[in-house]
């Protein structure tokens, strides 16, 4: 049976034949094309390149050896015959810093050595190294943390200068320990209490973000009995003699 011109056409330019029953098993389906056009735009560009800045951001934002330094509300403190309770969350903080590899403690109290009563922050610093070993506890109830540090040498001193609100702390390095009875200065055990919760995260962050942290949990806490420097001192004397 010979075809009509109409019908040839239609089957050249991919048409379906008139005769093709609609819904039938040998028709072919084809989606008719949206036409949509994409008009690129200085807008448009932009917003890519600010993904791609957030996903290089994202997977580049703690690289190691560059973690962020960390900082900690600390519920009480005890050094020696020293002793600070926070009675505000701001009062005690624990703080760390991976860049310089340093730790330290901030107590922000008031200062009594001027005619108008004003809060000024103090803080006891220590070089990574200096730390020997480090013991955390946990209590199975109500999570609360206990974390004792103990240390090679005696810690630096420092006080804030000029304080001022929504400003960058400045510190001036202090020639006298200011713990009650020269504490710090003398005992090289250090034991620090937080709410629940606190000391968990921190630590893992801790543990997550330095090799040196992860290795020092690993040994045994104390590495000697001796509470005070000056102990250790005078055997390491006493032996030289």
């Amino acid at each position: 049976m010979e075809r009509s011109q109409e019908e040839l056409e239609a089957f050249n330019n991919g048409g379906s034949s008139p005769n093709k029953i609609s819904g039938s098993v040998d028709e072919e389906v084809e989606y008719p094309p949206l036409n949509l056009a994409l008009t690129i735009t200085p807008e448009f560009l932009k917003q890519i390149e600010s993904l791609q800045q957030k996903q290089r951001h994202d997977s580049n934002s703690t690289p190691p050896g560059k973690t962020k330094p960390m900082s900690f509300p600390i519920s009480k403190i005890t050094i020696g015959e020293w002793t600070r309770d926070a009675v505000y969350e701001q009062d005690l903080k624990a703080k760390i810093y991976f860049a310089y590899k340093k730790i330290m403690w901030e107590c922000l109290e008031d200062d009594v050595t001027t005619e108008t009563t004003r809060r000024r922050s103090r803080k006891i610093e220590m070089q990574w190294c200096d730390v020997l070993s480090l013991k955390p506890w946990y209590h199975p109830h109500d999570q609360t943390g206990i974390l004792s540090v103990e240390l090679r040498k005696p810690p630096t001193f420092f006080i804030e200068t000029n304080p001022q609100a929504l400003k960058h702390t400045q510190w001036q390095k202090l020639d006298q320990d200011f713990t009650f009875n020269h504490s710090a200065s003398r005992s090289r055990m250090h034991t620090l209490h937080f709410a629940p919760g606190v000391l968990q995260a921190n630590m893992e962050k801790l543990v997550s973000g330095d090799r040196f942290w992860s290795e020092l949990v690993k040994v045994h806490f104390p590495t000697s009995d001796h509470l005070y420097f000056d102990i250790c001192h005078g055997n390491h004397e006493d032996s030289n003699n």
